[in-house]
């Protein structure tokens, strides 16, 4: 685990949304969503349940998110959402 901790560590991963005034989601950015998206991105599969975050994130921009798998290691990464191309 200390290996795959160090693959995740300082990770950035971007999910594209439908974005409407002031920046906010149509929907919503859920742990599912950034633990498929990290799981694609480091080619091992990370359970959603393992996302520490507090709420469905709602806005575009750059979030800090810990990825919580064993007592200490608790590597962070940055979620990027950003507008979908129409």
């Amino acid at each position: 685990l200390v290996e795959l901790a160090q693959q995740i560590e300082g990770k950035e991963i971007r999910l594209k949304a439908r974005i409407g005034a002031g920046e906010r989601l149509f929907g919503s950015i859920t742990a599912a969503d950034i633990a498929e998206e990290l799981s694609r991105a480091i080619g091992f599969v990370i359970d959603k349940k393992r996302i520490d975050v507090e709420k469905p994130l709602r806005q575009a921009g750059s979030y800090e998110v810990t990825i919580k798998l064993a007592g200490d290691l608790k590597p962070q990464i940055t979620v990027v959402i950003e507008q979908e191309k129409d």
